[in-house]
């Protein structure tokens, strides 16, 4: 369910987390309707490809045209995914472990770069130092409804695009992908915040001496 594009973004709207609008689109018509609808940029992509490769962020109709007809060859049997891309964003990871769709730790992290760097290329930072007591409640409260929607006993890591307001009011929070295994940021939240973040998974994943939740962003 996290892996298909199509169920994830269901139980996101199930349990009340934002995410930024998408569709997939047989056509490169429907492709050109759909981003002059939620207005550019867009990030184009193979419909199987949930994140991370064959991406290409779109400015303008003419280069969405070149990108479907000659990159991408969209068609009923090979259809893209046409994600709004949200200019100017933070991206913020969020390491966890669950058991039984309860919340049992997790680390919030920062990217210096704006969205749109691959994880796997951007520099985390640890505690973030941009976000608000406002923001890492949220972030948390994300973190709960995920694990509950997704029954999640293990480890997982949830990238979300964060957008400042333009005047008063609170930042938008954007839930981009979940993955349910640990990520290469694991070890690194491990030793910043002195929780063995395997130890729990491991203990999650098996279901044997699960430890009590907590919250070690708070301290």
């Amino acid at each position: 369910r996290a892996e298909d594009r199509h169920k994830f973004s269901q139980i996101l709207d199930q349990i009340g987390v934002d995410q930024p609008a998408w569709k997939e689109l047989h056509s490169v018509k429907d492709a050109e309707d759909f981003a002059a609808q939620v207005g550019y940029p867009v990030l184009v992509r193979p419909s199987y490809v949930l994140s991370g490769a064959a991406m290409n962020v779109v400015y303008e109709e003419s280069a969405l045209e070149y990108n479907l007809s000659a990159a991408a060859d969209v068609s009923p049997l090979h259809p893209v995914v046409v994600t709004k891309f949200i200019d100017g964003a933070q991206e913020i990871d969020v390491d966890a472990v669950a058991y039984k769709g309860q919340l049992l730790v997790h680390a919030v992290s920062e990217h210096v770069e704006h969205a749109g760097v691959h994880s796997g290329d951007a520099t985390l930072v640890l505690p973030p130092f941009t976000l608000n007591a406002s923001d890492m409640v949220r972030l948390k409260t994300i973190a709960q409804k995920v694990a509950a929607g997704f029954d999640i006993s293990g480890p997982f890591n949830m990238q979300i695009i964060r957008k400042s307001p333009e005047g008063e009011g609170e930042a938008e929070l954007k839930v981009i992908e979940c993955n349910l295994r640990a990520s290469r940021s694991f070890p690194f939240v491990s030793k910043v915040l002195g929780h063995n973040f395997i130890q729990t998974a491991a203990a999650a994943i098996s279901g044997k001496n699960v430890p009590e939740p907590v919250d070690v962003m708070e301290k």
